[in-house]
């Protein structure tokens, strides 16, 4: 079996206990104004280019036989119908501008990779975690590389947005040691409108996640967005959510950074970048506060 995935980081300590090694997959059905990664919403392989670095000596161009590249204006413009991601100009390339994003791996190839590091995790309590994109848009791909590191003896964890149908859950809870839930909005028009998608189905799995794993197994996370979510009002909704179902397991929050716009202006989507300004030190302090009355453990992922 294969998948799509655009990434394998080694030695990560922010995405679950212990070092991890993280394996991303492509695709995500939100599409949120903040993400910090936008190569990974698509379910698909993606030519990626970095304007910066362009001579515009054309050799991408003479080498693609699909007539998919021309120069204008100073840079090299892509048409996505023509292209069949072949490759070619990325090896003619001479500095490295282009890349393809995305790659398909059969499942025992990540697998090895990743066991590579299993005395790390051994020593340290850690594992996997496979995150995005969100995992659960190449199911049988996740649920197979799953099962194979459970084989294995290694931890296993998702990062997820939560978005998905409800009748994976019993085989997620089966093969996933630790979930790490984001819980972005409670306001259902606003979550609308910066995810693109309804939070009734988030919000839903992560209580029946809960009731099944308990809260050694699920972890709640906040993206802390400035002028989205980082109010007293919507903070206080994410708080009383978690009270109303009885959660009792620890709070991660994940301040907002800028560091995406590179990213976006490599895959063509300058334009839908938006900077949200900076998140100030005494802003989060004031909601760990808030949220540690409550009796919640809350771990800042800085």
């Amino acid at each position: 079996m294969k998948g799509i995935i655009f990434d394998i980081q080694h030695y990560a300590i922010f995405d679950g206990p212990g070092i991890r090694t993280l394996v991303f997959l492509k695709g995500c059905p939100l599409c949120c104004k903040w993400c910090h990664n936008p190569e990974s919403q698509l379910l698909k392989p993606q030519l990626s280019y970095f304007q910066e670095k362009c001579e515009l000596c054309g050799k991408c161009v003479k080498s693609c036989d699909k007539n998919a590249l021309k120069i204008f204006e100073d840079a090299v413009i892509w048409d996505k119908d023509l292209c069949d991601m072949c490759g070619k100009c990325v090896e003619t390339c001479p500095n490295n501008v282009l890349e393809i994003i995305g790659e398909k791996k059969e499942v025992k190839e990540i697998v090895e990779v990743v066991s590579r590091d299993k005395i790390f995790y051994e020593d340290s309590g850690g594992g996997v975690t496979i995150t995005g994109g969100e995992p659960t848009m190449q199911l049988p791909f996740l649920l197979e590389l799953l099962t194979n590191f459970k084989k294995k003896g290694i931890q296993t964890a998702i990062e997820t947005c939560g978005y998905f149908n409800e009748n994976i859950i019993e085989n997620l809870t089966h093969l996933v040691d630790l979930f790490l839930f984001d819980i972005k909005l409670i306001d259902p028009e606003k979550h609308i409108k910066y995810t693109g998608v309804s939070n009734k189905k988030i919000l839903k799995n992560f209580k029946k996640i809960y009731e099944k794993v308990g809260s050694k197994r699920i972890i709640c996370r906040i993206p802390l967005i400035p002028g989205i979510n980082t109010n007293t009002k919507d903070i206080d909704q994410i708080i009383t959510f978690l009270k109303d179902i009885d959660y009792k397991g620890a709070v991660h929050l994940m301040p907002y950074n800028k560091m995406a716009k590179t990213k976006y202006e490599k895959i063509g989507r300058s334009q839908d970048y938006i900077d949200f300004g900076d998140l100030k030190e005494k802003k989060i302090e004031i909601i760990i506060e808030e949220i540690e009355k409550e009796s919640y453990e809350v771990i800042c992922n800085e």
